[in-house]
């Protein structure tokens, strides 16, 4: 009797082999009956599986390595003692609303189509789920589990009900739990972070101190890059590739994702006074331009800085004509983030 087993198979593997149908490529056994392919019993020969969805989710250029949380929390982060502020009340909040720009920027969930929408603030529109696909990524899945089963709600709701800010008793069940530890575990697992125990006199805590600095330092560049530099530059590496979808526009939201977790200033730290002052300043600004939709790209600002924005962002939204209900999640989401100080 013949036993399925399930082994994952490097890129390079799976392209050789017969294609069948559909598209997919089976394994062939290689002549000197390698183990790992094929393994000898003495019933039939146990192949391996294939699974489909698992390898979607790897050939997927167009999503960076890291997710919107995980470079918001990984800003916050001390670089050698592994853990955030004590003193940050923003940033438990801030996730969930990033979690919800991350669905929209993957395209999984969008504000719901009705002409009546536009009568309401963009924070107050309803969103739907158009895409209950794996994302590989546990917290986006269980938050895209949730909202498939309920009803249409608005995206200030869904950020309150996410974190746990409502007085709906029914709901309390849909609180995310340990979201910064969870998100500090799957950097563990992504080679980012490392895990260390620290004693604080009266009890032991897990902290993550940072393992590749150059991974955080990229992503420095990148919020410098917009807030600090005439003409904005991404630079790419292998946790945010070239091909990554909406790059611009997943820039600015990171940028006011860190303004919103008041992680910002640890961005800034090298910066002298005036230079911080000024990219506080282009943060706010962006916060208002992208706070809305359409983005209020015609009106240079006055800054200065990342003065190419307007014109990339512009160029993304041009590219993706029926991605407007996706991106108005995004600037709903942006909007809450801006009014931030008055909800907490």
């Amino acid at each position: 009797m013949s036993t399925l087993q399930r082994r994952r198979v490097n890129r390079s593997d799976s392209n050789e082999g017969e294609t069948v149908s559909g598209g997919k490529t089976a394994a062939a056994p290689s002549a000197s009956n390698d183990a790992e392919e094929y393994e000898e019993t003495s019933g039939p020969t146990r192949k391996v599986a294939y699974d489909p969805e698992e390898a979607k989710l790897r050939d997927n250029y167009t999503v960076p390595k890291l997710t919107l949380m995980e470079e918001v929390l990984l800003m916050g982060l001390r670089d050698r003692e592994g853990y955030l502020s004590f003193w940050n009340d923003n940033i438990s909040y801030a996730l969930r609303g990033c979690i919800m720009i991350e669905l929209a920027l993957r395209k999984k969930i969008r504000i719901l189509d009705d002409s009546a929408r536009k009568r309401f603030d963009i924070s107050e529109r309803l969103v739907e789920v158009v895409d209950g696909s794996k994302t590989g990524e546990v917290l986006l899945d269980e938050t895209l589990q949730l909202m498939k089963n309920d009803e249409p709600l608005t995206i200030a709701n869904w950020i309150d009900l996410l974190s746990g800010e409502t007085w709906n008793l029914m709901k309390i069940n849909y609180q995310l739990k340990q979201v910064r530890e969870r998100l500090a575990k799957g950097l563990v697992d992504k080679g980012v972070l490392r895990t260390e125990m620290k004693n604080f006199f009266l009890f032991d805590m897990a902290t993550h101190p940072v393992t590749d600095s150059s991974c955080k330092e990229a992503i420095k560049r990148r919020i410098l890059s917009t807030v600090v530099s005439r003409n904005m530059e991404l630079s790419f590496n292998s946790y945010f590739p070239e091909s990554t979808s909406f790059k611009y526009i997943r820039t600015v939201a990171l940028v006011c994702s860190t303004y919103g977790a008041s992680v910002l200033e640890n961005v800034l730290s090298s910066l002298d006074y005036e230079q911080r002052d000024r990219a506080v300043s282009r943060a706010e600004e962006l916060l208002e331009k992208f706070g809305q939709y359409p983005f209020d790209l015609e009106k240079q600002g006055d800054s200065g800085i990342s003065c190419n924005l307007n014109k990339e962002a512009q160029r993304e939204v041009d590219e993706s004509p029926n991605s407007a209900l996706y991106l108005e999640v995004v600037a709903g989401v942006i909007e809450v983030f801006s009014r931030m100080d008055m909800l907490l």
